[in-house]
């Protein structure tokens, strides 16, 4: 299939956006959707509901986090029907731990003739530890205080299990430039391939 629907993942400040940028830049006719940009929303339904920023939070869990995810997908898969590449760069905690909730958004892809990829973001914990202090983002500042605590929550293992749940499946060294480079030139050639 020449379409692909493609999920860059991976746990906070490991790069998704990053990634998935060069990506789209080097595979050409994509489109990329990236959770991030739905942050002054995000942003919105704090202020209105008067709840303190916290995306760690049971307020963002229980009723912020479902429709921000819900409207990706249906922005993905609305926009494969006229595009190539579409790519979405989200981290998909609840997501990758559910193989036939994946293996239902492949159905679908196939469905509309495109392949399902997973793209997992690899970088270590100490260096998305960095990253993220230095990108200096008030959606931080809590992991940031309690790091440790936020640390122990996170699931840092590549998501193995899904590997039939998808068409395709992709580890990306993402830990420095050099890993990066190497990683993104066997990854546009596996996504290009006939």
């Amino acid at each position: 299939m020449e379409k692909k629907l493609i999920l860059v993942t991976a746990p906070p400040a490991c790069g998704k956006t990053y990634v998935s940028e060069a990506l789209a830049e080097a595979l050409g006719n994509a489109v990329l959707l990236d959770k991030d940009d739905l942050a002054p929303l995000i942003r919105a339904g704090f202020a209105v509901a008067g709840e303190e920023m916290d995306y760690d939070g049971a307020f963002y869990r229980d009723n912020l986090r479902p429709a921000e995810y819900e409207t990706l997908l249906h922005l993905a898969f609305s926009t494969l029907r006229f595009e190539k590449y579409v790519l979405l760069a989200a981290p998909f905690g609840r997501e990758l731990r559910r193989a036939p909730l994946i293996a239902q958004w492949r159905e679908r892809a196939n469905a509309m003739g495109a392949e399902l990829v997973l793209i997992w973001v690899d970088v270590p914990v100490a260096v998305r530890y960095e990253r993220m202090k230095s990108r200096s983002s008030d959606r931080d500042t809590k992991k940031l205080e309690h790091w440790e605590e936020y640390a122990a929550t996170v699931c840092d293992e590549a998501p193995l299990g899904l590997k039939d749940a998808v068409d395709r499946w992709i580890l990306l060294d993402n830990k420095d430039g050099e890993s990066f480079e190497r990683c993104l030139q066997e990854t546009v050639s596996k996504l290009t391939e006939a």
